[in-house]
């Protein structure tokens, strides 16, 4: 009966320890759980694993192009992975959310690494401070990457902001701009851009060989053009000059005719200026009743013709070698058809210009689009508003090299020989163009050795044909001006005297000597002159040319404001910006064509001063692991010797 009795008794120590035996147990895996996690965070296979996707994910930043919209994406790989680079962020692989996160497992893994190898001894004090600069520089990269801001704004002078825009990426790939607010306001006092001294260089060129190139501008170095009898010789430089003309007749031979006009007009008349040189006899033939609204040179083989677009009107001297010509002249229309000529295949072919009109050669494989023309080439007006200085047409010539855009300038049959062309053998000029008026109101001043007469014209035909004689005025028909020829020269040609304005560089010249097959020829070159200066065998050119002004310096003047006070200001250029309470100003841009604005880029990195710890740190821990921690060493060895 005993024994009975105790049965429950021993049951229940029984029970108890079987829990025991569970409790331990349970104990005994939670710890090996432990322990496999903690193993894995200490595991030098994870670092590298995650230094390998670290390296993959900088390959792919690399390769893939970053930050730009879904279309650019599509339009470059494709729909299919374009959405996927948009929805993985591999189009914004540094700030992406995963790329935060090895960052941050690589932390963990460094930190684990380091409390394991740890072993309380003060000779460790480099490892540990090594690795915990490593781990500082990768949580000062995760602060960055997730808490930093960067973006830009364009002050005005004299103006200020409060803010500026930063670019975000969508899932989706499209950008857009966030205004963010700034704790203070910038304000841009001046804005300063420095720029280089001006450089110049000297360019010859070789027709017959089709051959550029940049010569010495050494005083007085002769220099031989490889291949040819031409030699160049720079004999003077003025680093500032201004070209004086003064009109002069050198011959009684009507070589190069030229008439002296004046237009007069009622007093109450506006007071328009032209004037090809300076008027040789100034205030002179003056009338009480009218007064000189325009006056100049028009000569016969150069600049023939003055139009006044705004009360549309022109006027043009024509000098004939007969008066029979002069006769089928006035007969004629009075209106010139501009014409295209094209050397090709042997022959000689003349074209109207007409706007997209095209011409193809039989038998040659090349054709000519004419795309346009200007009056003068390089103004941006609009035609009726342009002088007739340098007329030129516009072509697309194609064939079996594809297509190919030339300019042909009227005044300059040859410059497309300064220039490589894709089709050499296809020889354009132009005529008439410069001719070309859309005037209502339009005289023509007709000369031949014989005679000379005055015409008006109206629907393109002469009407109102007057003899002209020099010192007489003659009325325009249908408006209140009168035309005065006060002179005549057979043999019109320019004085020329080049006079020095400073010793600052402003527009220098040189002056040149070319040696070649018809002898020496001296002659000044202006930097401002875009259009070369020919020796007399039309075969040699120089040109003397401005290399650009390159820019040295942009800077800006800010001003940092808060509460109305000024309590921060600096001249910033680049790589030299404005720090203030976290913030980095830059100077980034400007405006490059009226300088009316600067473009200053905005930075925040709160990660920087944790990055700096890290830095700061890994210096001391190199520094104990080669310096001071064999220096402990040896002075314990030391002691224990003794």
């Amino acid at each position: 009966m005993k024994i009975a009795k105790n049965q429950p008794k021993v049951q229940t120590e029984r029970n108890e320890s079987v829990e025991q035996v569970l409790r331990q147990q349970a104990s005994v895996n939670k710890q090996a759980s432990s322990s496999k996690v903690w193993e894995f965070f200490c595991s030098v296979k994870l670092a590298v694993v995650i230094i390998l996707l670290m390296v993959v994910a900088c390959i792919l930043g690399t390769v893939i192009l970053q930050e730009r919209t879904f279309d650019e994406y599509t339009a470059k790989y494709g729909y299919f992975l374009a959405t996927l680079f948009t929805t993985t962020q591999l189009n914004n692989v540094f700030y992406s959310y995963w790329f935060s996160f090895l960052l941050l497992l690589l932390c963990a893994n460094l930190i684990c690494c380091t409390i394991k190898r740890w072993k309380n001894s003060f000779l460790q004090a480099g490892f540990v401070l090594t690795h915990v600069s490593l781990i500082l520089i990768l949580m000062g990269g995760v602060i960055k990457f997730q808490l930093g801001v960067k973006g830009g704004v364009n002050v005005y002078e004299g103006k200020s902001v409060n803010y500026f825009l930063t670019q975000t990426m969508g899932r989706g790939g499209a950008v857009d701009y966030i205004k963010k607010d700034l704790p203070f306001t910038i304000a841009l006092d001046r804005f300063i851009l420095e720029k280089n001294e001006p450089k110049f260089q000297l360019v010859s060129y070789v027709k017959s060989k089709d051959r550029q190139k940049v010569l010495d501008t050494k005083y007085r170095k002769k220099q031989q053009i490889p291949g040819t009898e031409y030699k160049v010789t720079v004999k003077d430089y003025i680093p500032d000059v201004i070209l004086k003309q003064e009109p002069v007749n050198i011959s009684d031979k009507p070589d190069n005719p030229a008439v002296y006009v004046k237009l007069l007009s009622s007093k109450d008349a506006a007071d328009v200026e032209w004037q090809l040189t300076d008027d040789p006899n100034p205030g002179e033939n003056r009338s009480q009743d009218f007064q000189v609204e325009a006056e100049g040179w028009l000569i016969a083989n150069d600049r023939n013709s003055y139009e006044d677009k705004n009360q549309d009107f022109r006027i043009e001297y024509i000098w004939l070698p007969s008066g029979d010509e002069l006769d089928k002249t006035i007969a004629a229309s009075g209106s010139v058809q501009p014409k295209l000529t094209a050397g090709v295949g042997g022959q000689l072919l003349e074209y109207p210009i007409e706007i997209d009109k095209v011409l193809t050669f039989e038998g040659t494989g090349y054709s000519v689009k004419i795309l346009g023309f200007v009056f003068n080439y390089g103004d941006d007006r609009p035609l009726d508003k342009q002088p007739a200085d340098n007329p030129a047409v516009q072509v697309e010539i194609n064939g079996p090299e594809g297509p190919e855009t030339r300019w042909i300038f009227e005044k300059f049959p040859d410059w497309d020989k300064m220039h490589p062309s894709k089709y050499k053998n296809l020889k354009l000029t132009c005529s008439g163009i410069g001719s070309v008026s859309t005037a209502k109101n339009m005289v023509k001043i007709i000369q031949s050795p014989e005679k000379c007469v005055i015409a008006d014209i109206r629907d393109k035909h002469a009407e109102n044909i007057t003899p002209l004689k020099i010192g007489e005025k003659y009325p325009v028909a249908n408006t209140k001006k009168l035309i005065m020829v006060s002179d005549y020269f057979p043999s019109f040609d320019l004085k020329e005297e080049v006079v020095k304005v400073s010793d600052e560089v402003g527009v220098p010249a040189i002056l040149v000597e070319v040696e070649g097959p018809r002898g020496k020829l001296e002659d000044w070159l202006f930097s401002n002159n875009k259009y070369a200066t020919w020796y007399p065998d039309n075969n040699f050119a120089l040109l003397y040319e401005s290399t650009g002004e390159s820019i040295k310096h942009f800077v800006s003047e800010l001003r940092i404001e808060e509460n109305g006070k000024t309590v921060a200001a600096k001249a910033i250029k680049v790589n030299d910006p404005l720090k203030y309470k976290g913030y980095v100003i830059y100077q980034s841009s400007y405006d490059p064509e009226a300088g009316r604005f600067s473009g200053l880029q905005i930075v925040k990195d709160p990660g920087i001063p944790v990055a700096y710890a890290g830095f700061g740190a890994l210096s001391f821990g190199v520094i104990f692991i080669f310096y001071v921690k064999p220096f402990l060493r040896k002075k314990q060895k030391k002691e224990v010797e003794e």
